[in-house]
């Protein structure tokens, strides 16, 4: 049986641990079976053959301290000098290989994440998943940051837990073997004439509990930051959404005059955020006293531990700095869960919302909509369509339709009757019905809603989406003069923000415009006239009448104004629909 996400008062926390780690397999196996992959299988390879220098250096610099610190205590002025040439040629080296290092890992670090936003992103829009998240996922938050942000987390945590982890384990083996090797079996004598004897390895065994009980602890202490650091993600991401949305409707709510209330969602969304953030700062508070004052105190332990020896006259300085050098590196070793439990707590959230969101676009893309059937005919043909709302509820009854070559349509009812929600099931986005549609191909289908997209870049590529053509400059002039946009012909290449420069009204005759020269077989309106007065919105008919006689036009409206630009009529009421010539 699946593990069940953990839930909160505010959505889905976090995963179970098992699940986390069987999520971690599937986002790797996205990238690393994959032959894109090859590149990235060089780049690990010639980090692991650095990752072998480094240790390799570590360990003659550790005996470096002991040769160092011994010609200091034998006031050897020649091997002082001596002693800091090696020194030289060795840090060197090191800075070489770190500086490689680190180099590769950034190469591997883009090329990994450039596959996995790729797909991520066609993922995401393939199949309409994009858009049937928003009708069946309410929990999946922000899909921009979960691509944008999460996956660039996830490569770069990935990249530096584990290779920081294999590092960290040869590190382990190459100075357990210097720390069993300096702590062989040894009689003290202490206090009283008592003689106790030290085992061989006894250096290492005190390294490896002190290490212990310090993980034991801070995963007792750390364990909410998981949870913590989930919800502080989400928190900052629809905080940051509710200022973006508010940019985008800013007329609107100026019109409104909303600027209070707004005030108000936006500081109960940061007070969601502070009240986390300040539980996850206490938490981290906690976890640093331990974190902070156990490496304070791993200074100072080897030399406690090994000062015995010393004032025995059984070792000399040098070996106790050697003994404080590879103890250190053992420490740290096998304290790896300590000193970075903050970045894991951080990587399992990222991986649990990844893996939400792709489980997300699974149940997304699964979700099938009526196939939108094509043939060489100019017709439109719907047959015993049955199209339902997301909670199940029949909006239209077997419908059957039949639209020939100069066809004009007019679909008229009361709102919330299903008007738009015919259109969609029309263009193949509406995965809550039954029946065949059937109609020319998709590239000669054009859809225009109430609210057009403009996407970025010039006003050209406005007009020309979404089919990036190349039309005649003295066409695009004529429409835009004929439509009443004429003040926008010397700003046809000057990229902008359009969709917050112009009206809705002045995108409306865009998008008109859009039609009239991407010439479409079949063109749909969702209100795409709303915001135009009257003459406008018969100027914007004519002229699509008159360029596109042979074209099937399906509007959706609720002026009676229209019906005099279309042949037919479509009244939808109470799940019936009655179609009429005009």
């Amino acid at each position: 049986m699946q593990d069940k996400p953990h839930h909160s008062k505010y959505g889905v926390d976090s995963l179970p641990l098992k699940q986390t780690i069987s999520s971690f397999y599937v986002l790797l196996k996205l990238y690393w079976t994959k032959k894109e992959s090859l590149i990235c299988w060089i780049y690990l390879g010639l980090i692991l053959l650095l990752t072998g220098g480094s240790v390799y250096i570590a360990t003659r610099i550790n005996t470096w301290y002991k040769e160092f610190w011994d010609t200091i205590q034998n006031y050897d002025v020649d091997g002082f000098f001596h002693q800091l040439s090696i020194f030289a040629i060795l840090a060197t080296i090191h800075v070489v290989v770190s500086v490689y290092n680190s180099f590769l890992r950034s190469k591997m670090a883009i090329e990994w994440r450039r596959y996995m936003t790729d797909v991520m992103v066609r993922k995401w829009l393939e199949k309409g998943s994009y858009y049937k998240m928003q009708l069946t996922d309410s929990k999946t938050d922000n899909p921009d940051q979960r691509i944008a942000e999460d996956l660039n987390l996830f490569v770069g945590n990935t990249i530096a837990l584990l290779l920081g982890v294999g590092t960290d384990m040869a590190m382990l083996v190459s100075f357990s073997v210097v720390l069993w090797g300096l702590s062989q079996s040894v009689d003290l004598t202490v206090f009283g004439g008592y003689v106790i004897t030290l085992p061989d390895g006894y250096l290492f065994y005190l390294a490896a509990i002190y290490a212990i009980l310090g993980t034991i602890v801070t995963f007792i202490l750390g364990k909410p930051l998981v949870r913590l650091n989930f919800r502080q993600q989400r928190y900052e991401a629809d905080f940051r959404f509710s200022l973006i949305r508010l940019r985008e409707s800013a007329d609107s709510i100026a019109l409104y005059k909303g600027e209070s209330e707004e005030n108000e969602t936006l500081k109960d969304r940061f007070a969601i955020l502070v009240k986390n953030y300040i539980q996850l700062i206490n938490c981290t508070k906690r976890l640093g006293f331990l974190t902070l004052g156990y490496a304070q105190t791993a200074v100072i332990f080897p030399i406690l531990i090994a000062a015995p020896i010393y004032f025995a006259k059984l070792i000399t300085m040098g070996t106790i700095m050697q003994i404080t050098s590879a103890f250190g590196r053992v420490h740290d070793s096998l304290s790896t869960l300590i000193m970075n439990f903050n970045a894991l707590a951080s990587w399992k959230s990222v991986i649990d919302r990844l893996s939400l969101f792709a489980t997300s676009m699974d149940k997304a893309a699964a979700l099938e909509c009526i196939e939108v059937k094509t043939h060489d005919k100019n017709e439109v043909v719907i047959d015993s369509l049955c199209v339902k709302s997301v909670d199940e509820r029949v909006l239209i009854d077997n419908l059957s339709l039949n639209l020939a070559g100069g066809d004009r349509l007019l679909i008229k009812g009361q709102s919330g009757c299903g008007k738009s929600t015919l259109m969609r099931t029309i263009a193949g986005i509406w995965p809550y019905a039954t029946g065949s549609v059937a109609m020319t191909e998709h590239n000669d289908v054009l859809f225009l809603s109430q609210k057009p997209y403009l996407p970025q870049g010039s006003l050209r590529q406005c007009l020309y989406y979404p089919r990036p053509s190349a039309f005649d400059d003295d066409l695009i002039k004529e429409y835009l003069t004929k439509l009443k946009l004429d003040h926008l012909i010397d700003r046809l290449d000057s990229t902008e923000q359009w969709s917050h420069i112009l009206s809705l009204g002045e995108m409306q005759r865009v998008a008109f415009i859009r039609a009239l020269l991407n010439r479409p077989k079949v063109l749909f309106l969702d209100e795409a006239s709303s915001a135009l007065d009257e003459d406008l919105e018969a100027l914007c008919y004519s002229l699509l009448i008159e360029t596109l006689p042979q074209s099937i036009i399906i509007s959706v409206g609720h002026r009676s104004s229209l019906e005099i630009l279309h042949n037919k009529k479509l009244q939808l009421d109470n799940c019936k629909a009655v179609i009429t010539n005009i």
